[in-house]
């Protein structure tokens, strides 16, 4: 560590480096993720926050109330009611009928592959046919129905259109569902294909996307398609700058879904949202913001008011990052590797000339050991910070200037702070006084 003077600057000296801030610690952020899902996911909830890996008990007791669920003997439409019942009990939170869902998915697909073709005449099981595919069945049961006679009673775009999907060939799977209209459909199908549609529009058309995302919502109350629905539709208003949707909707999704197997990838989503948001840039976004996260558990509250505090900081908005730092502390446990980072996040905001010293005191607590790499970084740029506002301020290039400083020392303390050479020039001083005042005949005086 540099010491520079240690003189106090002047709050000119202090504002003419604050403007320095933002500059000094810009960071790299988080890239953003995909809004909507990947084509080649099951539509009705991609398994992208899974639970923990299952015994074999566990799993034995999906399959047995999977079993339980629908007997055997089940027509193909009544087997995915019973799908579509299960996964609406994994949006509330329930493991069981994730497991379930798992095991009567298994079952299908043996099913609907030795499954005689008559059944598929049904226009009930052959639309089944395309939900089992969309929720995530074997694509071989839909390859199977494409070349079979007699013919599945379902229209041949839309069961291409739904392997395409699950291939991964978007560009071809938009154009072949495009002609489907999901309000114009049976409920249970019309929401897979809106949420599927929204997917393949998300890129090209992201006002459709969430026009489809709203259709699925609505098509499909308290299932898991409206789940995954509000998750992707929360990220996508975020993502267009949509502040008043993404707060009406994730208010929306925690209080129906807070629970759900899937509430992790929408924690994941709300935080990037946020970043790309500028919730600590602007400061009636970040009042809107405290309102919102008051729905939050006390643990996604810390990260989320972390996140914001550290870009308020990055950004140069310091009263942001000091408001953001106050509501954070009451959340952190002391000495915890999150207080670390809001101790420093605190003394990047403090650079008030009267703050100095504290804002020292500051990061001299923190062991950058527990520091990451990008804290590191910001830790460093901090005190460059610290140490540049205690200089006085160089002239503009091309400017002559003469700046100084003037203070007024009050004497010491105690008197023993002197060092015995001290005391002897001291003395010699005293004594050259004497000789000089004698010399001239009296006491000395200055001219």
């Amino acid at each position: 560590m540099i010491w520079c003077r240690s003189f106090r600057p002047s709050r000119s000296c202090v504002s003419s480096r604050v403007a320095l801030v933002a500059l000094a610690l810009t960071f790299v952020s988080t890239a953003a993720g995909q809004a909507t899902g990947q084509a080649g996911m099951p539509a009705g909830g991609e398994p992208l926050t899974e639970p923990q890996a299952a015994t074999a008990e566990a799993t034995q007791a999906g399959a047995a109330l999977a079993d339980r669920a629908a007997p055997a003997g089940t027509q193909p439409y009544e087997l995915v009611r019973t799908l579509q019942a299960l996964q609406g009990e994994v949006a509330k939170g329930s493991a069981e009928a994730h497991l379930a869902q798992r095991a009567l998915l298994n079952r299908m697909n043996a099913e609907f592959l030795a499954a005689p073709a008559e059944v598929w005449t049904d226009q009930r099981n052959a639309r089944a046919a395309v939900i089992h595919l969309l929720s995530g069945g074997n694509p071989k049961v839909m390859r199977q129905l494409l070349v079979q006679s007699p013919p599945p009673a379902v229209e041949a775009d839309l069961m291409q259109g739904a392997i395409a999907y699950v291939d991964g060939q978007s560009e071809t799977a938009r154009k072949l569902l495009a002609g489907f209209e999901p309000m114009d459909m049976p409920p249970n199908l019309g929401g897979q294909v809106a949420l599927v549609r929204a997917a393949l529009e998300v890129s090209e058309n992201p006002q459709e996307a969430l026009r489809l995302l709203g259709q699925a919502r609505l098509l499909m109350p308290g299932t898991l398609i409206e789940e995954a629905a509000l998750r992707r539709e929360v990220f996508l208003a975020g993502k267009l700058g949509e502040i008043d949707r993404f707060q009406s909707l994730s208010i929306r999704y925690l209080r129906r879904f807070k629970t759900s197997i899937y509430a992790g990838d929408f924690q994941r989503r709300f935080g990037l949202a946020l970043d790309g948001l500028g919730f600590g840039k602007d400061e009636r976004r970040f009042d809107l913001l405290e309102q919102l996260l008051a729905e939050f558990d006390p643990k996604a509250r810390q990260t989320y008011y972390l996140g914001v505090t550290r870009q308020a900081v990055t950004s140069g908005n310091l009263a942001i990052a000091r408001k953001s730092a106050d509501r954070t502390r009451p959340l952190v446990a002391k000495g915890s590797p999150e207080e670390l980072r809001l101790r420093l996040y605190t003394a990047a905001s403090a650079l008030a000339p009267e703050d100095i010293m504290n804002t020292r005191q500051l990061l001299w607590s923190i062991d950058r050991k527990a520091l990451g790499p990008e804290e590191l970084a910001l830790m460093d740029a901090v005190y460059a910070v610290l140490n540049h506002v205690r200089h006085w301020p160089n002239p503009p290039e091309g400017v002559i200037a003469d700046l100084g400083g003037y203070a007024r020392a009050s004497g010491p303390a105690e008197p023993g702070w002197q060092r015995p050479v001290m005391r002897e020039a001291e003395y010699a001083l005293k004594q050259t006084d004497a000789l000089l005042g004698h010399k001239r005949g009296g006491t000395r005086t200055w001219q």
